[in-house]
């Protein structure tokens, strides 16, 4: 029988951080070693924060660092995952960022689980295959339409078929503007090409100037908006369903819970919901929410765009449900996440990617890609040292 024997953390972070080049500054990874195996996972969440309940020293008996309730356990078969993933909700039900670094935490244990076993993880929770995903990237509107239309040729050239763009201003009043931007996208991508918009809570909870809108997504066969309000505005989210269409209205990227999601599933009515495996505790929970969502008649897509680990643990999550077939997709090659892995999910010749065929998470991390990004640091709590940047060997 093996046990969790070591779980370590490395907050890495690009030395030189230029936000109009690099798409993430930062992250958090997370080794678990039990026995001869080792399993990797990753954190989408402020990884310094996210780092730091991992360690923080007891409060009272909810309010445990999350190590706590992992180092030592035992690690055989995926009841095992689930029994730990109870003991970190009882025992942590008080540290709020619980499940940001637990996220990262479970991924690393289906990793090492699925090594043990020598199957991938979507078999461990009970898929037989994994089904073909159509990967969309996400290229956001360029400071001018013509400049845009540029990049969404340049992604078609790439072999994408569908893009989700937005940010950069949409929304923000200047409805002018915001035509010419979608036009340019649409005319790049060609209208055989797949259109998502991010509205990235931009109208907050002002209904009125989203059904404005309605008409322009409209014209420019933008099949689902997302993120249109605030997270928790959800009686905005379930007006605009009603009057947009309720498959074409999706979010969920924020969420940290199962209860949050079926929420949106259920109250605000969205028809597709996106989860951050990263960030709501994990494949399992992530996991959770595809079946419900499933049940609902509603879509499951993954917010993934660090590191292609990240998104393999997130395709495990749906790789056996065939009709949830997007995927987004990290793309950036030049970026932090994508040194990650020495190894990457990419598409084949018919443009999909799948989950991989291989044990655990099936993409290795790159030793020296995380020893040149480690940021050396400790944290201590009085006279007590409770973290220091581990070796990478």
């Amino acid at each position: 029988m093996i046990r969790i024997d070591a779980i370590d953390l490395f907050l890495l972070q690009v030395p030189d951080f230029d936000a109009a080049r690099d798409p993430v500054k930062d992250t958090l990874l997370v080794r678990v070693r039990a026995g001869q195996f080792e399993g990797w996972g990753e954190c989408e969440a402020a990884p310094f924060v996210s780092l730091a309940a991992f360690v923080t020293p007891e409060s009272h008996s909810t309010s445990q660092p999350i190590g706590a309730s992992v180092l030592g356990e035992r690690l055989e078969d995926p009841a095992d995952i689930t029994r730990i993933t109870q003991r970190v909700a009882e025992n942590s039900m008080n540290v709020l960022q619980a499940p940001h670094i637990y996220s990262g935490v479970e991924m690393a244990l289906w990793d090492t689980l699925g090594k043990k076993l020598e199957e991938p993880v979507y078999r461990l929770l009970g898929d037989e295959r994994a089904f073909p995903k159509q990967p969309y990237v996400v290229q956001p509107f360029a400071s001018a339409p013509e400049h845009t239309y540029l990049d969404m040729r340049r992604i078609v050239r790439a072999g994408y078929r569908a893009v989700k763009t937005g940010w950069n201003g949409f929304g923000g009043g200047d409805f002018a503007a915001d035509r010419d931007q979608l036009a340019a996208a649409r005319e790049g991508l060609g209208r055989d090409g797949r259109l998502f918009l991010d509205a990235a809570r931009v109208w907050g909870n002002d209904v009125a100037t989203a059904r404005s809108y309605s008409h322009l997504l409209d014209a420019f066969d933008v099949e689902w908006v997302e993120e249109p309000f605030d997270a928790t505005a959800l009686g905005a989210f379930a007006d605009f369903s009603h009057y947009h269409g309720r498959k074409r209205v999706a979010a969920g990227e924020n969420v940290h819970s199962i209860a949050q999601a079926r929420q949106l599933l259920d109250i605000a009515d969205v028809g597709l919901i996106q989860i951050d495996c990263g960030r709501i505790g994990g494949i399992a929970a992530a996991r959770d929410v595809a079946l419900y969502a499933d049940q609902r008649g509603a879509s499951f897509v993954n917010h993934t765009y660090t590191s292609h680990l990240a998104l393999s643990a997130a395709l495990q999550a749906y790789a056996g449900m065939e009709r949830h077939s997007l995927c987004e997709y990290p793309m950036d090659q030049s970026s932090l996440s994508w040194a990650i892995c020495s190894e990457h999910l990419l598409p084949d010749g018919d443009g999909t990617i799948c989950a991989p065929e291989k044990v655990g998470l099936g993409l290795p991390v790159a030793p020296e890609a995380v020893q040149k990004y480690a940021v050396d640091m400790e944290i201590r709590f009085g006279g007590t040292l409770l973290y220091r940047t581990p070796s990478i060997r």
